[in-house]
């Protein structure tokens, strides 16, 4: 053999080694930024989004006809979104072909055929003046961030309830239950929390998925307290279902709260970044490295977050609500939160609900628990 050739043979396992270390870094590199990305898409802050960009075909003696998709089809009351206005679609489906007709009125604005149009799940627009004709005012909560605005809606006497809305959400996802509250003539407090629009930022611009907000909802306890507030009632959809958990954990005013109200809350986080995985076709050690990064990047211990392995903790009322269709926080977790709890938790399961939609399926029988439920904390 030449020496060329030796010399040939000899650096093979070399460059075997070299493009074996790169491949490794490489693939390393792309399961880091994979989780990286995903971790961004948890704890970076939304703006509000409209779920659909549909185009609103006709308009005819009070019905819309629009696009058929899997959420026009439902008989679910929606918000109807367009740029300067906004409606309300509700009652039976008509579905003809690839379009679908419902009842549908204007609440604000303008609409003509032709223009595109979105899907909203909050169902009012603007303010509770706006959508109800209920007074309210506009108040500054002072936390440790500076001044959270937040409304306030009067009422009679010392039971307030406190709304807190979810991840990337804002204060109008109380409007569908607050003329509810307005008639039983509780006072209520819609805030807002860090990284919302027109409220303080975080020192990370990130969110810290309740570690951190529940102190935003202690100012705003500690305000209504302030202003009249003998006892609370806090009602936290999805992501506020974990800062009222954690507030009821770590506040001092937590003694003063008579009751909870959660729609599809995070009571896992765990569960919830395992589904949010699958949805996202993520395989499981792909999921739980996103989870390492996000846990990290804002010093959270998720398993110290798990409110059913916590449940022992929990010692008022608890509502809540849960869609069987819920793809964004799994139904598991409230079920068994609610299992644990037996005496206190009075769960209502809405077949056919997605991600805080339960009200949107069935308005009355949600109206009528959270009426009830507040009546029997007003009677005692």
């Amino acid at each position: 053999m030449s020496p060329g050739g030796r010399r040939r043979w000899w650096r093979r396992p070399r460059t075997l080694v070299v493009t074996g270390a790169a491949l490794v870094v490489i693939f390393v590199a792309l399961v880091l930024g994979v989780g990286w990305y995903f971790s961004d898409n948890l704890l970076d802050p939304i703006h509000p989004r409209i779920s659909e960009n549909l185009r609103g075909y006709a308009l005819a003696d009070g019905r819309i006809t629009l696009p058929s998709t899997a959420k026009t089809r439902t008989r679910q009351v929606w918000g109807l979104a367009w740029r300067g206005g906004y409606g309300q679609l509700f009652g039976p489906v008509n579905v003809s072909r690839s379009r679908v007709s419902r009842r549908f009125r204007i609440l604000d604005g303008t609409l003509r055929p032709g223009m595109k149009v979105g899907l909203d799940v909050d169902a009012y627009p603007s303010d509770p003046r706006a959508a109800f004709g209920l007074a309210y005012r506009t108040v500054a909560v002072r936390s440790s961030l500076g001044l959270f605005p937040a409304w306030e809606v009067p009422g009679r006497g010392g039971t307030w309830v406190i709304f807190v809305h979810g991840r990337g959400a804002t204060r109008r996802v109380a409007l569908r239950v607050l003329p509810t509250i307005a008639r039983l003539g509780l006072p209520s407090l819609d805030i807002t929390y860090r990284n919302d629009p027109g409220a303080p930022r975080s020192p990370d611009g990130l969110y810290h998925l309740g570690k951190t907000e529940w102190l935003d909802l202690q100012s705003a306890a500690q305000w209504a307290l302030n202003h009249g507030a003998t006892r609370l009632v806090l009602m936290g959809w999805s992501m506020g279902g974990a800062i009222v958990s954690q507030f009821m954990h770590s506040s001092p005013l937590a003694g003063r709260v008579a009751g909870l109200i959660l729609d599809a809350p995070v009571l896992d986080w765990n569960a919830t970044l395992s589904l949010g995985g699958d949805r996202a076709g993520l395989p499981g050690f792909e999921t739980w490295i996103a989870g390492e990064i996000a846990s990290h990047r804002i010093g959270i211990n998720f398993s110290a977050f798990d409110q059913v392995r916590r449940a022992h903790e929990f010692h008022v009322p608890i509502l809540l609500f849960h869609g069987t269709a819920d793809t964004t926080v799994p139904i598991g977790s409230s079920e068994a939160f609610a299992a644990a709890l037996p005496r206190l938790v009075t769960l209502i399961k809405t077949p056919g609900a997605g991600h805080v939609e339960s009200w949107n399926v069935d308005p009355r029988r949600y109206d009528a628990a959270v009426r009830s439920f507040l009546a029997s904390l007003t009677r005692h």
